[in-house]
């Protein structure tokens, strides 16, 4: 199909009320059409119901420095409830990291230190001053980025959406407060409408980070039907552009029913009373 015919046929869709007056439809390399409008909206239903939460599953955490490997093998549980979150790892059945968040300010407890060692952030602040590089990526917001199942916060107007190789590309501003995410870029799969791989640049335009999810599946969500069980990754992985950091994680059992969420698994005074942190630190 030439150009102008693609023009002329969108016309006719226009006309005829198959496409939406304003939807932004893009067809670079006659791989397919992808309107941007739609996809916004279906990604943020699709995170609505994915803002209640939990899940178990395992992790593997595969770190490269000065030429040596290290490896750590995780059992995993997640919960969240709003801005509310929690996520708890545990190696060989000993306590080995938590992370969390109640909306106000988010935590995370290296459980394996010796003393246990507490940090205290804004929202949104990654801490890179203060978290070693691998547990960076276990705090809140990055997690459930890197794991596709936040809304797209970006004027739609800042988002710079492509078809390429037969997968829709989009790319926009980050909200991310660190300058290490200056620019999220998602590839979607035109079909299903969600994201095959997810990249964080950084101001210069440079790789930072890379997250594959995949094997989706519909899990149950509270108060609704099944046609509208929300798809979510069974598994994920994040690599850093070093090449020193490379994470895999398996969910078992997901669901957004909130039927194991606790207040206390959000709230840093009890916390802070079952782990006993030896050193606490604020970072501004």
């Amino acid at each position: 199909m030439t150009r102008f015919a693609h023009r002329l046929f969108l016309v006719l869709l226009l006309a005829l009320g198959v496409v939406a007056p304003g939807c932004r439809t893009v067809d670079e390399t006659g791989a397919g059409s992808f309107e941007l409008d739609r996809f916004l909206d279906r990604q943020a239903d699709r995170a609505s119901l994915l803002r209640v939460l939990e899940s178990s599953g395992t992790i593997e955490i595969r770190r490269k420095q000065e030429g040596e490997t290290s490896f750590d093998d995780c059992a995993l549980e997640l919960w969240r409830d709003g801005d509310r979150f929690a996520l708890r790892l545990r190696k060989l059945g000993e306590r080995f990291l938590w992370v969390g968040s109640d909306g106000a300010q988010w935590w995370l407890f290296e459980l394996a230190a010796d003393p246990v060692r507490l940090v205290i952030l804004p929202p949104g602040q990654v801490g890179r001053q203060a978290i070693a590089p691998d547990l960076l990526l276990f705090g809140p917001d990055q997690l459930l980025n890197l794991a596709g199942l936040e809304p797209i916060l970006a004027d739609p107007a800042d988002i710079e959406p492509t078809i390429v190789d037969g997968k829709g590309r989009i790319a926009f501003p980050a909200s991310h407060p660190d300058d290490s995410w200056s620019t999220v870029v998602w590839w979607i799969d035109l079909e299903t409408l969600l994201p095959e791989r997810i990249e964080i640049l950084d101001g210069e335009g440079r790789l930072t980070l890379e997250s594959v999810p995949g094997g989706y599946e519909p899990i149950r969500a509270r108060d609704q039907p099944v046609g509208n069980w929300p798809d979510f990754p069974r598994r994920l992985r994040v690599r850093d552009a070093e090449g020193s950091t490379d994470v895999k994680i398996f969910f078992n059992q997901p669901g957004a029913t909130g039927a194991r969420n606790r207040d206390r698994l959000f709230d840093i005074e009890a916390l802070m009373k079952s782990f006993k942190p030896g050193t606490i630190e604020y970072v501004n």
